[in-house]
């Protein structure tokens, strides 16, 4: 089991450089669209430390996850934390874009696949 969190936790801050790489250096396609995908990806991976051995609807939890943050964008709350909490508004974003949604599914079935092929076949060859 621990091995199993180490994994998921090395993949994490892989994925926490790439995401802190692509918010300062990247433009376009790159920063708008894959640093998405990558988010509900990261979210995963650091579900899956806390919790290796269940990742029945992980996937679809951290697509919950970064959709509920990207709907607070819509709400008036979105503003007060703008004004009082920086690294948080950072982390909510700017403005909600139905795009962001939608690469956040994406993200959430590449979690999914990852569920279903990989780690479902490596349970079945040990198990």
């Amino acid at each position: 089991m621990a091995v199993k969190r180490f994994i998921f936790g090395f993949w994490a801050v892989v994925l926490l450089l790439a995401e802190t790489a692509i918010g300062y250096f990247a433009k376009g396609f790159l920063r708008e669209y894959v640093g998405d995908i990558l988010a509900v990806i990261f979210i995963y991976l650091l579900m899956r430390v806390f919790f290796p051995q269940k990742p029945q609807f992980m996937s679809a939890v951290a697509f919950g996850i970064a959709a509920v943050v990207e709907l607070i964008q819509l709400t008036p709350l979105h503003s007060i934390i703008k004004e009082r909490y920086e690294v948080l508004a950072v982390v909510i974003g700017g403005t909600f874009d139905y795009r962001d949604i939608i690469c956040y599914f994406i993200g959430g079935a590449v979690c999914a696949a990852i569920d279903f092929f990989i780690i479902g076949k490596s349970k079945k060859i040990s198990g």
